[in-house]
């Protein structure tokens, strides 16, 4: 069977009101193809745990007809339609507990194997927030990695921002494609389509109704090998799609802000209940799986490597030269391989770390800075 059946097949399978996403993906597991299932009998999809109605209504030609016509509507719009088994469907996302069986994809920098970081947080940031996002998706779009997000006012949007000027970003909408929501975002999402995609699991026409954002929120994190928290309120979505990613075995990170602020209360949660805190795009790429990390690294610290030494003299460039770029060095090896006062030590990391050429990690370990 060819894609393009294939996948009107599914298309079909997912726009049958009452047979939901669970039932859809059990059905193709179970029948190995959507063409088998189609096939089927109405006994036989009884016999699975389908509503006798709802196995009439998959089965019958006005369900053929919807699926060919929305296919047709999506190709007229330049938005294309992958089924769960496509091959550029995102990897990722087939792991969560119930996977969208199709997604609608429109954009020219769609790329599935390219590794995603989520950024979220509140419609109602302040500067600060605003600034973070920013720069963080600029500092690690520019070093490969697509930033995911939900296009929505606030920190969605300045996440967008930044990626753009350093890389790939993707929007998930919770909507249907045809609608841009908010509607002063119409600009950033051309933009989006540009260097990446927009993506939505909901049929054409579906509006954005405020039931669809949490259904969204588990495609952002289930694409994404992480998420990062800038901002949330107390009863923040985007506590939500934390909780989303934590579920899916995803890493999660916050951006700490200003204890007197609300907006800090979600962050300062998740990290209190053992997320990562981010100062910066390095503490990111350091929690990602091994290869995906060494491939952003390796090139910069080649980079680094044919630089020539910092100019240094006495402790600090002792100090020095027991750090490298690759692997961070706890203090107790520092001081066994220096026999000096502990407190001149201590005195040249501070030293080196004040003029920005080492970064302190968790547990008294230090690294060259990149």
């Amino acid at each position: 069977m060819d894609l393009q059946n294939r996948t009107i097949r599914i298309l079909r399978m997912s726009l049958v009101r009452g047979l939901g996403l669970r039932s859809s993906n059990a059905l193709i597991r179970q029948f190995k193809t959507p063409e088998a299932v189609l096939d089927a009998g109405l006994p036989q999809l009884e016999a699975h745990g389908i509503p006798p109605e709802v196995a009439d209504d998959l089965l019958s030609q006005k369900s053929a007809e919807r699926a060919e016509l929305e296919w047709k509507k999506a190709e007229n719009l330049g938005i294309r339609i992958l089924d769960i088994l496509h091959p550029e469907y995102p990897p990722l996302l087939r792991e969560i507990f119930d996977p969208p069986v199709v997604l609608y994809i429109k954009g020219r920098g769609w790329d599935p194997e390219q590794p995603q970081v989520a950024i979220v947080g509140t419609r109602r940031p302040t500067g600060y927030g605003l600034n973070c996002a920013e720069r963080v998706a600029e500092d690690l779009s520019s070093r490969g990695l697509a930033i995911t997000s939900g296009l929505a006012r606030g920190i969605d949007s300045a996440a967008h921002r930044g990626a753009l000027r350093g890389g790939a970003t993707y929007a998930v909408f919770g909507c249907g494609l045809d609608t841009i929501y908010p509607r002063e975002n119409r600009k950033l999402a051309e933009m989006v389509e540009e260097k990446g995609a927009i993506i939505a699991e909901f049929p054409l026409g579906t509006p954005p109704s405020p039931e669809n954002f949490p259904i969204r929120n588990r495609i952002i994190a289930g694409m994404s090998l992480g998420v990062i928290v800038v901002e949330a309120a107390e009863y923040s979505g985007s506590l939500i799609t934390a909780r989303l990613a934590i579920d899916g075995n995803r890493e999660v990170f916050a951006i700490p802000g200003n204890i007197t602020s609300p907006n800090s209360f979600g962050p300062h949660v998740l990290i209190r209940q053992g997320a990562k805190l981010v100062a910066s795009w390095q503490d990111v790429i350091e929690e990602l799986p091994h290869p995906i990390r060494e491939k952003i690294l390796l090139p910069l610290v080649a980079a680094m490597q044919a630089m020539p030494e910092p100019e240094l003299e006495g402790m600090q460039k002792k100090v020095w030269g027991l750090l490298s770029l690759q692997e961070a060095v706890g203090i107790d090896t520092l001081l066994a391989k220096l026999p000096s006062d502990v407190s001149e030590v201590y005195s040249a990391l501070l030293g080196l770390e004040s003029v920005h050429l080492i970064r302190e990690l968790p547990g008294k370990k230090f690294i060259r800075r990149l």
